[in-house]
């Protein structure tokens, strides 16, 4: 049975969770690949996704209606779409898969691309509605692993999507795409009374550090976002591979 922090496992969720959050509010993105990465080296993964996810509940109801109204909703509808198709399946193969094998594919992938972004390729034409639907199937399926917002921050940085509406974007499909995560956990009895309290406990650093991060939002000149973001995508790349040979 899950039992609560040691504490010195409390302190370093606290200093994970306060970074974290800060990435978290700064893009709308990242906080979940940054948790579970560093967390389940010490903690049940299982326990970290679930936590993962609450927390990424909680710091979006804060932030969805000041982002709702800029949000490209058509966009977000269809990466919903694929994600409420693909998640289930993935969480329900990733009993029979090599988990580490399919994150290595994953992150290779995203690094690879974000380098062919940093060389200033970008789309030049918008998806169409079956390429978006494709992109939430991939996000939803790495969602299981708690990485569901790099494929879709990989997406929105190729169109050279703003910086405001890549930031709703995010936050508003992350929220609703939680939203569906946590009812395929419950189901599976992982949302505990235990997972709840300790999460509870952590919740002050997450957001401490999503209010320290929308502030710095705020600050950033619009040229730098994207290459900050494209270089967040790189660094949770990293993770996500250094994970996997841990």
């Amino acid at each position: 049975m899950f039992e609560l922090f040691s504490p010195a496992i409390l302190a370093l969720f606290f200093v994970v969770a306060l970074g974290a959050g800060y990435v978290r509010g700064f893009s709308g993105f990242g906080f979940s690949a940054i948790v579970v990465a560093s967390m389940s080296l010490v903690m049940d993964p299982f326990v970290i996704v679930t936590m993962a996810i609450i927390f990424e509940l909680v710091t979006s109801l804060f932030q969805f209606k000041a982002v709702y109204p800029i949000m490209e909703k058509p966009v977000v509808a269809k990466l919903l779409i694929g994600a409420a198709i693909a998640m289930p399946i993935g969480v329900s193969l990733l009993v029979s898969l090599d988990v580490d094998l399919v994150r290595i594919v994953l992150s290779l992938f995203i690094l690879g691309m974000c380098l062919v972004l940093l060389s200033g390729w970008s789309l030049k034409k918008k998806p169409g509605t079956m390429g978006q639907i494709g992109v939430g199937g991939i996000s939803g399926f790495a969602n299981s692993m708690a990485i569901g917002g790099l494929p879709v921050g990989l997406f929105l940085s190729a169109q050279n999507t703003k910086p405001s509406q890549f930031r709703a974007n995010m936050i508003g499909y992350l929220f609703l795409l939680d939203l569906i995560g946590i009812v395929i956990l419950y189901w599976h009895g992982r949302v505990t009374v235990a997972v709840l309290v300790s999460a509870a406990m952590i919740l002050p650093a997450v957001l401490f550090g999503t209010y320290l991060g929308s502030r710095r939002f705020s600050n950033t000149p619009p040229a730098n976002f994207k290459r900050l973001v494209i270089l967040l995508l790189i660094a949770l790349s990293v993770m996500g591979l250094a994970k996997s040979f841990l």
